[in-house]
Order: structure tokens, then sequence, then C-alpha cells
């Protein structure tokens, strides 16, 4: 059995906790046990990850006192056994664990990059590079979900690839569900661009919603659907009514259904500062959406080759246009076929993981094998 001690999840619902609860559904549990630690006081999906057999441990985040966070983290790390500690976020306060791990002999540290920029200014600037110098003495394996990932964060460091896996049968494309939902959406002859993220500063959904207005100005017949939630709806809301638009926009929040959802959407549309890998467009794509998405985020994340990467400075209403002029008579069931082929399914994605962390138990136990003997 390898207990396994993981860092990251949060109270949303973003990509990072979607990979890190796929993950943790398609691991042995007869040779893994999980734990999460968080600094919330609760984390997303935290109930089905109860009842499928996780511990979750709830300490202090650290400004709320830097000496009182490393005794907890110490104390959760002394009263239990774990061969791996995992940190899915990558700011001091998070990669801090691994330095406290490394001080504990815990053997394996890992460090997951998801994000290929921050947002910040000068001060973050300094501590991300910071940061960067301290994790090669605290971790000894590095992962990022993307090459852009993984030359944000170590640079010309190598680190492993881990492929954003998701469950595609769930999203493979199914008429019946996309009449349903836009039924039940009352969107049933509507032109549908959508959108799947948490409300932060980095997804841009102001500029999302300036798009959106010049695609209605153009097209009367388009409605925009924003799946999730975060600190800046209320601002979006905010500027959704200033611009008229609250008839035309629907805020569905976190919901659990978004593969369902995507299947009434015509088009997804994500004008991000920044992103790594991220799972809504791969999942649009799994359930055959084009997409029009900034110049910011990887070309890796275009699986399909049919994204369009527009300029963030480009015109608002330059955007509009590409949106509304997209070529979408195609058989959608081809996002699931190419992404399957493709080795995105989590089941494949899984089994890399198992692989990995396998293999990088066995050496570290071998080493202090032979250093024993020694």
């Amino acid at each position: 059995m390898i207990n396994i001690l993981i860092e990251g999840m949060t109270d949303n619902k973003g990509g990072k906790e979607t990979y890190i609860m796929n993950l943790f559904r398609h691991l042995d549990k007869e040779k893994y046990s999980i734990a999460f630690v968080s600094y919330d006081d609760h984390i997303a999906y935290e109930e089905i990850l109860q009842n499928e057999g996780a511990k979750i441990i709830h300490i202090p985040p650290r400004c709320r006192g830097l000496i009182q966070y490393r005794r907890a983290i110490n104390q959760v790390l002394k009263s239990n056994s774990f061969d791996v500690v995992w940190a899915h976020k990558t700011t001091l306060s998070s990669c801090e664990i691994l330095d406290i791990a490394k001080k504990n002999n815990i053997p394996v540290r890992i460090v997951h990059s998801h994000s290929s920029s921050n947002m910040g200014g000068k001060f973050t600037y300094l501590m991300h590079n910071i940061n960067k110098h301290l994790i090669y003495c605290w971790a000894n394996e590095y992962l990022a979900c993307s090459h852009s990932a993984s030359e944000w964060f170590y640079g010309k460091h190598l680190s492993k690839i881990m492929v954003n896996g998701i469950d595609l049968e769930k999203f493979k494309y199914n008429l019946e569900i996309r009449e349903k939902i836009r039924k039940e959406l009352n969107i049933e002859n509507k032109f549908v661009i959508g959108h799947v993220g948490r409300f932060g500063i980095e997804k841009n959904h102001k500029k999302l919603i300036n798009i959106f207005k010049f695609c209605k100005e153009q097209n009367s017949n388009v409605k925009l659907i924003l799946c999730g939630d975060g600190e800046e709806r209320k601002n979006i809301e905010l500027k959704i009514r200033q611009l008229d638009l609250q008839n035309d926009v629907i805020l569905l929040g976190s919901i659990d259904n978004v593969h369902e959802i995507l299947q009434a959407m015509d088009i997804l549309v994500m004008p991000s500062l920044f992103e790594g890998l991220p799972f809504a467009l791969l999942e649009a794509q799994a359930s055959g959406l084009k997409c029009v998405v900034s110049d910011s985020v990887s070309r890796e994340s275009d699986v399909m080759g049919w994204n369009q990467f527009l300029p963030l400075a480009l015109d608002d209403a330059k955007w509009a246009n590409q949106i509304l002029n997209e070529d979408l008579n195609y058989d959608r069931i081809t996002g699931y076929i190419e992404m399957k082929m493709k080795g995105f399914d989590i089941k494949e994605s899984s089994e890399s993981v198992r692989k990995f962390l396998t293999d990088i138990y066995n050496k570290v136990i071998d080493e202090k094998a032979i250093k024993r003997k020694k």
C-alpha cells in the first residue's frame, strides 16, 4: 500500500480539482491510500471523496500565521505514514509542505505545475522566481500538465508531462442530451456560445461579456451560457446588467453536469489571460465543440486542430465575427474519436500515473535499502 498526501484541492470545482478527482477515482484503492490536506473549510467533492475512502485533513492556512501553519503540517506528517506528498499548487505557501515533508524524511515529494503564468505585479513575480529555486531543494519529482506549464515553473529543468485525462465516454456527443438540455434552458432554436471556468480575473469574463455584446448586435438569436463560480461573479453580473444582457446570459454556477451542458452549446469561447492545459477546453473538444480562445492559451490544448487562437488585443467586434462565422457543419462525434486516439482517456492517463508512482516509490525504497546495507 502506497500512502499519498495530496495538497492543492480548494473549494472550487476548477480544472485542477477535476484532474485530482478523476485521478482519485481511477487509482486502485487496494494499492493506494489517499489523503487530502486543505486550508479551506470545505473542498470540492469533499463528500464524494470521503464516501469513497479518502481522508480529509483541514488545517489553518499559512496566511493566519507561519509558525502555526508549519506546526500543523508537521503534526499531520508525523501522525501519518505517508510515502508520497504531492503538491498541486505552485505558490510558496503550497510548495512549503514539500520542505516540511523532506525534513520528515518522506521519500517521494512531487510538485505538479498546472498553469503557464500567474496574476500579480513585481512582488508576485519576485516570489515566483524565489519559489522556482526553492522547489529544487524540496521536491524530487517534477510534473506538469503541458510543456508551457513546465517551462513557466521549471524553466529548462526536466519534468514529466502528465496529460490531463478526462472521462471521454461521459463527454461523448449525444444528440438526445443536447435536445433535453436545450429544452430545459429554453434555448431550443438559439445559437449558444458557452464558457466553462471559475470566475477569476485570469479567465477574463469581462472581455467575454464585451465580445458577446457584439455577437448580440450582429445576431439577436444568440445566447451565452456561463458555468462556474468565484470571486469575480458579482462583478460580472453587474457588467451583464449594465450592458442590458441579463435576458441573454444564463449563469449556471458551479454544476456537476458540465458534460451535459457542453452538449447544448454550439461553440466554446475562452479569452483567458493565461492557462496551462485547461480542462474545460479538453472537455469541450471531447464533446465535439469548436473553440475560439486567446493566444495566451497553450497551443497544446488544440488537440483537434480546429481551435481558433485570437490575440487578446484584437477588437471585441472581430472576436465576435470569428465566433459567428465559424463553420459548424461537421460531425461532433469526431471529437470523442480523436481524443481517444490521442491518449486523453482518463483510463489511459491514470495508468501512466500509476506506473509513475510505482516506479518512483520502488526506486526510493531500493535506494534506502542500499544505504542501510552500507
